[in-house]
Order: structure tokens, then C-alpha cells, then sequence
């Protein structure tokens, strides 16, 4: 799309959204029933009580989700998983929807992230001033189109069309409403307002095509060496089960956000008719998650100590089968 045709669309919106009753407009930040994220990633965590002085990075708006994995050592990050302080994460722009404010801190469920805790998407806390709504994004978001960013584990937001001024660095499958670009730059809308600009080699304008096994594959080979984090659900540092999720997504499938849930997906696969794509499993219920890469490899976000990796399969007594969630070739 042109951005002479962008740029027409976006005045069109703005003045739905200009127009709306004033009684709409005037409802203030998480006081309705849907939010958007307004960080780059939002850590959700078990309870308000969960981050500790260290995880201020995490829990600060803006967000800072690489200063806080450079802070942390591997017993750190451990310690999320042994102390279960962090549940999932929900990626810039991404609606959740708003059950319980206490003080800073909201309760909310993640719908793009099915689970069996919670028939609405996964639950937990974030900080409140993570959180946004807006008339006007709400309604950029519903009339143009979206663009996602892919290709690449993270990428930077910028000031200007140059792209000299970094505002902040988002992870792969972010989708933001793209108001004009061409071949180098793209605009796009925020969610706390205003625009930014991205590089359009970063950014896919709508939809994905269908996928194959070998493309979800390809898409997993761009977290390779990126660090493990309980609950991560980003090109910044994922778990195994939100490598999977994340990856899945980008290729427009959505699957259930732990591994339990993944692993009750799907169709099951025998050992002698696994094809790349393939989800892994271990243990019952499933505690872990890798994704077949063919050729007896596997990738997979493995523990706190262990970057993403590609690693042999391990059919070892864990081992709880396999599941496919892309449908079968016609």
C-alpha cells in the first residue's frame, strides 16, 4: 500500500475517532475492560509481590527487558523459575483484557496466549503503568493495516524517517497499524500515542502466507543463542514453551501458551513420521517443549543456564511424544 493511500486512511480514522462521544474518550487509563501494552515487552508476574529489586528494569515504563537480562547471572534467572515469579509475557500494542485493579498493579488475561488456567487467556499481574487505552489506537488498529515485525528477533523503533533516534527496541512479532512508508522506512502508530518509524526490511505488512514445517523452523533459527527466561515470550529471551508460542504466531497459528497446553494441541506424531515443525514433548504433563528441526535436531530453549540452542533429540524416558499444528500438506 502507498503512502499517499496510507496517509488518506489515517485522516479518515482520525476523524472517527476525533468525533467519538466524549463520555468514550474521556475513560482513563486501565479503567476499561481492554488495555493495550505501552512497554516493549510486559513481564506478567505471578502476583504485585513477585519482582524482586533487581527486575526494576522489567517493571519500570518505559521497560528496559535487555539492561534487565544484562543484570541478571543465570542463578538470577533461575530464580524466577524455582520461586515462579514470572508467568508470560505480552509484546508492545498487544490488547489484554483488564479483570482486577489493586493499587499499581492490574490483573489481566492475555487472549492471544490460550490456557488452561484461565478461559479468557493467560492471567497474572502487571504493572498498571505498563498499560494503556486509547480511542485513537483502538480504532488505527481496526482500519489499517498491521504490520509485524519479522525476520529478525528484535528490532528498533525510531524517531524520525532517517532512522538516526532509537525510541525503543521491540521484539518480533509486535503489531503496530502502519500509517505510510515505502521500500527503507515505515510509520507506524503507538499505543500511548503518537508515531515512530521501523525499517521495512523488519516489517511484514499484513497477513503471513501459508506456512510449512521448514518455515516455522526458520523462523526458531532467529532466537538461536538468545538467552532463556522464565515466562519470556520475546525475541529478547524466550522459555521453551514461549519459543514455540512465539514462533507459531509469527506464522499466524495460535496454540496454547505452556507446554501442557501445546501438548494437548494439535494431532499426535509417532517417532517415525516426524517432519520439521513438529512440537516435542517431555514429561506428563508436559513440562518441556522443542521444535523438530529435521535430521534428528531440535531447537529449543532449554534452562536458565543454556541459550537457545539446536541440540540432538532426546528420546529418552521423558519423552512424552509429539504434536503438529500445522495442518497436513493437501
Amino acid at each position: 500500500m502507498t503512502r499517499r493511500i496510507l496517509t488518506v486512511l489515517l485522516g479518515t480514522v482520525l476523524v472517527t475517532a476525533l468525533t467519538l462521544p466524549a463520555a468514550q474518550a474521556a475513560v482513563p487509563d486501565v479503567l476499561a475492560d481492554r488495555a493495550y501494552i505501552g512497554v516493549s515487552v510486559a513481564t506478567v508476574w505471578t502476583s504485585p509481590t513477585s519482582p524482586r529489586e533487581m527486575d526494576r528494569s522489567a517493571v519500570a515504563a518505559p521497560a528496559d527487558p535487555a539492561a534487565w537480562l544484562g543484570s541478571m547471572t543465570a542463578a538470577d534467572r533461575r530464580e524466577l523459575t524455582t520461586a515462579s515469579r514470572t508467568q508470560t509475557q505480552v509484546l508492545y500494542g498487544a490488547p489484554v483484557q483488564v479483570l482486577e485493579r489493586r493499587d499499581d498493579w492490574t490483573r489481566v488475561a492475555v487472549p492471544g496466549q490460550p490456557s488452561a488456567k484461565y478461559d479468557r487467556g493467560y492471567p497474572g499481574w502487571i504493572p498498571s503503568a505498563q498499560l494503556t487505552t486509547g480511542v485513537a489506537f483502538a480504532g488505527l488498529t481496526a482500519a489499517l493495516p498491521a504490520g509485524t515485525v519479522d525476520e529478525v528477533a528484535t528490532t528498533w523503533l525510531y524517531a524520525e524517517e532517517t532512522r538516526t533516534e532509537r525510541l525503543r527496541e521491540i521484539s518480533a512479532g509486535t503489531r503496530l497499524p502502519v500509517l505510510s512508508g515505502d521500500s527503507g522506512g515505515v510509520q507506524v502508530s503507538l499505543p500511548g500515542g503518537g508515531t515512530a518509524w521501523i525499517d521495512a526490511a523488519h516489517l511484514r505488512i499484513g497477513g503471513p502466507g501459508p506456512a510449512t514445517g521448514e518455515d516455522l523452523v526458520g523462523t526458531a533459527r532467529l532466537f538461536l543463542d538468545r538467552p532463556y527466561l522464565w515466562g519470556g515470550r520475546s525475541g529478547f529471551a524466550p522459555d521453551c514453551s514461549g519459543l514455540t508460542g512465539l514462533v507459531h504466531e509469527l506464522h499466524g497459528i495460535t496454540i496454547g501458551r505452556d507446554a501442557s497446553d501445546q501438548a494437548i494441541g494439535g494431532r499426535a506424531v509417532g517417532k517415525d513420521d516426524l517432519r520439521p515443525g513438529d512440537l516435542l514433548f517431555w514429561n506428563s504433563p508436559a513440562t518441556h517443549v522443542a521444535i523438530y528441526a529435521g535430521d534428528g535436531q531440535m531447537i529449543e530453549a532449554f534452562d536458565a543456564s543454556t541459550p537457545v540452542r539446536v541440540t540432538p533429540v532426546r528420546f529418552d524416558d521423558s519423552y512424552a511424544g509429539a504434536r503438529r499444528h500445522l495442518p497436513d500438506p493437501a
